[in-house]
């Protein structure tokens, strides 16, 4: 998700027709790697670094007055050149945990959906088939990467969920993945969302925490984990450290019912999706993060070289995934048991 300081009115993009999207492949290990269209090598990634340290000393030359960049300025910027493989990289390690969580709760006829910071759009593309009779809303602050998506269900919508809603008891489903955790107001936003949603409809919500990275055997592993945590919450306020793993807390806070969660831990390789969107990401967050002073210029390339490493394997963070049910009623008003899946 890509957070703005433009408080613009929200723009949609027309329905479109349905269009087949490409499928995913599989490695020798069973995880899901990323196509070879958007596979960087070890020389192209290095340049994504390089071009990235670039642009940030150039960033250098702002007031320290000045306010923070917000998600999809300087960081994760959706006019970087590696944005959509990132994206679809993620996607691909992702989509089918949010699926499978997704499919054990049956749509209503004529359901309305809502995804928060959508993205790609993957996850709203698959929403609209499902949706019989229905309507799926995809939103981002930037919309760009859903242009493409042609479904007669899918509405695209230009929206920035901090500081724009929609009426009370519209959705039936709310769907928001690794957007609350780059919010500092994501405890009011989560009880706004909660009062979107019509008696008896499902808010999912999944983000991601770096916990795993702390006790990696690997010390490059350890100190990126660290590094990642320590920049995203010096610059845009994110918590992906305690935030998720504070779940299902959160929602239960709120009073709804059939509270459930479950947790995913992908396994990063140089070969994998995971791995992909993982130094995609970290080469997009090297130079700010010496620029801030935890991890040193002089580290940087070395620490890529280890991740595209032929024999690299580890985990270093966990998706965790919460979801509840809005009772009848006031939200807050009933407090019920959690529902875990493994």
């Amino acid at each position: 998700m890509r957070h703005t300081r433009e408080h613009g009115g929200a723009r949609a993009l027309p329905h479109r027709t349905t269009k087949t999207s490409a499928p995913h492949h599989e490695d020798q290990r069973g995880a899901p790697s990323v196509p070879p269209a958007y596979a960087p090598g070890i020389q192209s990634t290095r340049h994504m670094f390089l071009l990235s340290r670039r642009k940030c000393r150039m960033r250098r030359r702002c007031s320290a007055d000045s306010d923070p960049p917000d998600y999809g300025d300087e960081i994760f910027a959706s006019g970087h050149p590696a944005q959509m493989d990132r994206l679809r990289a993620l996607a691909a390690v992702c989509d089918p945990v949010t699926k499978a969580s997704l499919s054990e709760w049956a749509l209503p006829p004529g359901a309305r959906c809502l995804e928060i910071g959508a993205g790609a759009g993957t996850v709203a593309l698959w929403l609209a088939g499902r949706c019989t009779g229905g309507e799926v809303t995809a939103t981002d602050t930037d919309i760009r990467f859903m242009a493409g998506l042609q479904h007669p269900a899918l509405r695209v919508l230009q929206h920035d969920v901090r500081t724009q809603g929609f009426p009370e008891e519209t959705f039936d489903l709310i769907v928001a993945r690794s957007v609350l955790c780059h919010l500092p107001e994501r405890e009011a936003v989560l009880a706004r969302m909660v009062s979107w949603l019509r008696p008896g409809g499902r808010l999912h919500v999944e983000d991601p925490s770096f916990f795993p990275a702390a006790s990696s055997a690997d010390p490059v592993v350890r100190r990126l984990g660290g590094a990642v945590i320590a920049t995203l919450a010096g610059t845009l306020g994110s918590d992906v450290d305690g935030w998720a793993r504070s779940f299902p807390a959160p929602l239960l806070g709120l009073g709804l019912a059939e509270v459930g969660m479950r947790v995913h831990c992908p396994t990063l390789t140089s070969k994998n999706a995971a791995g992909t969107a993982w130094r995609l990401s970290v080469a997009e967050l090297l130079p700010v993060m010496d620029r801030l002073g935890v991890l040193p210029e002089a580290d940087t390339v070395e620490a890529l070289a280890h991740l595209e490493h032929p024999e690299f394997a580890d985990v270093a963070h966990a998706m965790i995934g919460m979801w509840g049910v809005r009772p009848a009623g006031r939200p807050g008003e009933r407090r019920h048991g959690v529902d875990q899946t493994g």
